[in-house]
This record gives C-alpha cells, structure tokens and sequence, in this order.
C-alpha cells in the first residue's frame, strides 16, 4: 500500500505565492487589454466566421487539371464566354482538309479537331434571330483573302458621303451617282451559294451579331484559311458536339468559376469586416485621447 506523506510546509508555502503572483500577473494583463482598444465580441465573431469561410473557398479553388492542357482552359477564363483563344500547337501542325471544324451555336464556339481532340477552340458570333445562322454539315465551297459582302454594308452618295449605315443591296436605294459598298469580310470562306460563310469581323464573347454568318477573330480566321481547303468540312450545330471530349471538364470548369466568385466574396466581405474593426479601434483611441486631455 502506497502511503502519501503531507507535503512540507515551506513547498506549500512557496507554491502559495508562486500561484498568488501568477493570479496577480493574470488580473494586471486583463486590466491591461481591457483599457486598450478592443473590437466588440460580435464583431470579433463576424472576422472569425469571415476568415473561416475564405479558407473554406480557397480549398475549392484548386483545379482539377494540369496547366497548358484543353481541360484546363476550359474551366479558366469564364469559358465559353471568353474571348480567349485556345491552341496546340502541336496538333495545329498535323491539321490539314480532312480536320472538321464545328461552330457551336448555343456556346457561340468554334473548334477545330486533329484525330478526336480540340487543337483550337475560339469565340464567334454567328446570326442574330432575325437572321440565324442555318445548321447543318457543309463544306468550304469557295475561298478568297479579300472578299466584301455583295448583301450588307454601307450606301454612299455621288460625294463618296455615307448616307446609310448597315444596309442591304435588295431592300434600299442607291442615291444618283452614288454606290453600294460592301462589308469587308476578309480571308472569306464559303458555305453555301446563298451567303452562309466564315469570315472576319467584330465577335462578342457568346453574342451572335451577323446577318447569319461565322463571323471569326481575325488571328484564328488566318490559321483555319492556311487549314482548310475546298472541301474541308464545317459543321454548324445548336449544341454541344456529340464528340466534343471536355464535358466532365466543363461541369467542373462551371463549378471552379463558382468557387473563384465564392472566395472573391469571401475575400470582399473579410476586408470589409476589418475595416469596421480598424474604424471601432480608431473610435475608441479618439475617445481616450479626448478623455485624457480632459483630465490634464
């Protein structure tokens, strides 16, 4: 049987004192942070909860693919309406008349594919509801690096002024001595003999604007005129392609943009929230040094 003997008086007496100081030490601190500029507790748990749910958003925002490659980009850049153009190089080497091209009216998208993958994916506007772009599978009929539009463009009086923007060659009149001037349409590519064509002209990320043609940047309207050659296949669907082999990568790609507005947020409201701090302490620095000039 283990007996335990009393402990010496002089420890207990040591140890008194030593938890009296500490007890001491304790009260002098809290007097001391209470006289100093302190944030209010629900404000206090508000920064906390703030900074809880930007770590939160931070771990969502993590991309679930390697740099550099399609998967990547398409769950970067508010894809599909970007502006942003995506290339491989390598595979735009090897592209050639029998690499078919897909426009993608509902994302206003153009893709060109080598061997099953996207070796360029960039925005278009295509027709507007008043003039749709037709769908269907096509082939480059006709192909001219400086073409004008014979439909659309602008009337100029017999002085060379403009006297009618955005008009059409069938509906209004040429004044006397004046002319019709076409819209340039430049490294034109033909669809069809009744106008449909991919051309260059003015593109808005996922906004149609043509009177139903592609309209296409002009940096990728030159790799696709070096590419293609009559024959080479265009296909013009309302939806995604049935081959297109990002899917999984642009549901996720929706949910990464969510993430990145979630701590953007996050981030916004956290900053926010410190400046009510920074504002309370400020408040109650003003009022002490107000106080003490009182008392002197």
């Amino acid at each position: 049987m283990v007996v335990c003997k009393p402990m010496p008086y002089r420890i207990m007496k040591s140890l008194s004192l030593t938890l009296s100081l500490l007890c001491l030490c304790f009260a002098v601190l809290s007097t001391t942070s209470c006289m100093g500029p302190r944030i209010s507790p629900e404000l206090a748990a508000k920064i906390d909860a703030a900074e809880d749910e930007l770590r939160a958003a931070r771990l969502l925002e993590e991309p679930p693919h390697q740099p550099g490659t399609y998967e990547y980009f398409v769950t970067h850049h508010g894809y599909p309406k970007t502006m942003a153009i995506y290339r491989d190089e390598a595979l735009l080497k090897r592209a050639g008349r029998k690499s078919p091209i897909y426009i993608c009216l509902e994302q206003q998208r153009g893709r060109l594919y080598v061997d099953g993958k996207v070796a360029a994916d960039w925005p278009v506007s295509t027709g507007v509801s008043g003039h749709p772009t037709k769908t269907g599978s096509f082939s480059v009929l006709e192909k001219k690096v400086s073409y004008s539009s014979n439909l659309y463009g602008n009337i100029k009086d017999a002085k060379g002024k403009t006297v009618r923007y955005n008009a059409t060659s069938t509906k209004h009149t040429v004044p006397e001595g004046g002319r019709f001037v076409g819209s340039p349409m430049p490294y034109w590519q033909r669809l069809t003999w009744d106008g449909l064509g991919m051309h260059v002209g003015k593109v808005k990320a996922g906004t149609p604007l043509s009177h139903g043609c592609i309209r296409t940047p002009r940096e990728i309207a030159s790799e696709l005129y070096r590419i293609t050659t009559c024959g080479s296949r265009v296909n013009v669907v309302s939806a995604l392609e049935s081959c297109y082999p990002a899917r999984d990568a642009l549901i996720n790609g929706r949910g990464y943009q969510d993430s990145v507005l979630r701590r953007q947020q996050a981030e916004e409201k956290l900053a926010k929230l410190r400046k009510e701090a920074e504002a309370e302490i400020a408040a109650q620095e003003k009022a002490r040094a107000e106080a003490k000039a009182k008392r002197s």
